[in-house]
């Protein structure tokens, strides 16, 4: 793709609508028309933004066998990518995290800074269910600010709850989402079962 050309097929075209759209009839109104299309006021650029390029480290299977001392469940390791390979950063956050390290990161939009998070949780609850002592409880609460992020990061959850179940993994998890629109009886007897839930995250 060139986007130099592409640039200028939408100009020809966003002037080709213009035309078509708006026809002065009287002519001093016409030629001021004509001559602000041909001005090259309409657009600038393009403007080109390179994706930095950011460190590979170790598959989720491998990293995850390392944390855990054993190999999870292929269901598991399915549910979560884990042949996919880790940006670095998302590597060293789980590191850290799983150690009891307090982290934060800081990197560009769709770069990893959900599973750098999420893995560690799943990783304790995974820890829990391995050695018999995953019980009802809640295990984490994340915060964001806004709805929106909520919202896609709940869809976030229950794909990776599906996969769960669509390989035969034997461990689950349960996860509750609170915001601001939530109906008030609905969120109080959402707390009042908050005993049967290991991974809530509320907003606003």
């Amino acid at each position: 793709m060139n986007p130099i050309q592409l640039a200028k097929e939408v100009e020809t075209r966003y002037q080709r609508y213009l035309r078509t759209t708006f026809h002065f009839r009287d002519p001093v109104l016409r030629q001021s028309f004509e001559e602000a299309l041909n001005g090259g006021r309409l657009s600038k650029g393009p403007y080109l933004e390179a994706t930095p390029v950011f460190k590979v480290g170790s598959a989720p299977k491998d990293l995850f066998q390392d944390l855990l001392g054993l190999l999870p469940d292929r269901g598991f390791l399915t549910a979560v990518n884990g042949e996919r390979p880790l940006y670095k950063h998302q590597e060293e956050a789980i590191q850290k995290l799983s150690q009891g390290q307090i982290v934060v990161v800081a990197t560009g939009t769709g770069s990893g800074k959900t599973e750098a998070f999420l893995y560690p949780i799943l990783l304790h609850l995974y820890r829990e269910f391995e050695s018999g002592k995953l019980c009802p409880g809640v295990r984490a609460l994340i915060l964001y600010p806004m709805n929106a992020l909520v919202n896609d990061q709940r869809e976030r959850f229950g794909e990776i709850h599906g996969r769960l179940l669509e390989n035969n993994s034997s461990f689950r998890f349960t996860f509750g989402q609170y915001i601001g629109e939530t109906p008030e009886m609905q969120a109080i007897r959402g707390a009042m079962q908050l005993s049967t839930m290991q991974i809530d995250f509320p907003a606003n």
